[in-house]
């Protein structure tokens, strides 16, 4: 086997290795880190705390990943640490904040949600699955007392240089049925909460960004300077509670199709 010092393996990834089918239904939280790994490779198996476990290689162009990223979008929760498979990945994540998109091996994960500090009473708790060359965004969304998750599916198409994308995302709970006026013309109609939109291909620049109530057409978030470039891919995120008085806010992140790719390595 290669030199470890050449190549990064699993050991560098912030994601553990995936268990299997069977073994993330079971209740893990009270294993360590190292007894989870291994019990998703050897889920017949209780190992002890001083365990070797084995270190996978990852060799550019022939190993099999995939990336995920978290997105705090419970306006409920301004602050969350989520564990995967009992491992923590992301640490006091503020509301409307995304980590950065992590590699990740295919498989079976248990996502478990907490009150930033806390390793108790979790918020939610949640099951994923990553297929190889697949980019997630898993969003916590809901109020306080009614937290959950929403696993969206990344762009993987072909993006042409002369066009940019922007799709939209609903994860406020509470809010109205919505349009989407892009410089003034309606792109899209009935967002509900939870919804995703399909892709829209636009020009590159800044434009206006209205989101209005479907029945009323009043207002209810508005952002006149959404930039974006050609040859890029858009999530428009419409998070926030409409009865809070801070209402609706719109996050517009770049997607990872624009600069991930899966060799290994990030462009």
């Amino acid at each position: 086997m290669p030199n470890n010092n050449w190549y990064e393996t699993s050991e560098d990834m912030l994601m553990p290795l995936p268990l299997t089918e069977e073994e993330v239904l079971v209740e893990t939280e009270d294993y360590t880190e190292e007894q989870n790994n291994a019990r998703g490779r050897y889920p017949s198996i209780t190992l002890p705390n001083n365990t070797n476990i084995t270190v996978i290689p990852i060799i550019p162009g022939i190993t099999m990943l995939g990336y995920v990223r978290f997105l705090n979008a419970s306006p409920g929760e301004q602050r969350v640490d989520i564990y995967a498979n009992g491992r923590k990945v992301a640490d006091s994540l503020l509301y409307r904040e995304f980590t950065e998109y992590m590699k990740v091996f295919p498989g079976w994960y248990r996502i478990a949600v907490y009150a930033a500090g806390t390793r108790t009473n979790p918020l939610t708790v949640t099951t994923l699955r990553v297929q190889a060359n697949q980019i997630i965004t898993m969003a916590v969304t809901g109020l306080r007392g009614d937290i959950s998750t929403q696993t969206i599916n990344d762009s993987r198409q072909w993006l042409s240089r002369n066009r940019a994308y922007v799709r939209f995302v609903q994860l406020s709970p509470n809010a109205p049925t919505m349009d989407a006026y892009w410089d003034d013309a309606l792109v899209l109609a009935e967002l509900n909460y939870g919804d995703v939109s399909r892709y829209l291909q636009t020009t590159a620049g800044s434009h206006n960004l209205k989101m209005r109530d479907s029945l009323s057409g009043a207002n209810l978030v508005e952002s006149p300077d959404v930039s974006v470039e050609n040859g890029k891919a858009y999530t428009i995120y419409i998070v926030g509670d409409i009865n809070d008085r801070t209402g609706l806010q719109i996050l517009v992140p770049l997607e990872g199709a624009t600069y991930l790719d899966f060799g290994g390595n990030i462009r």
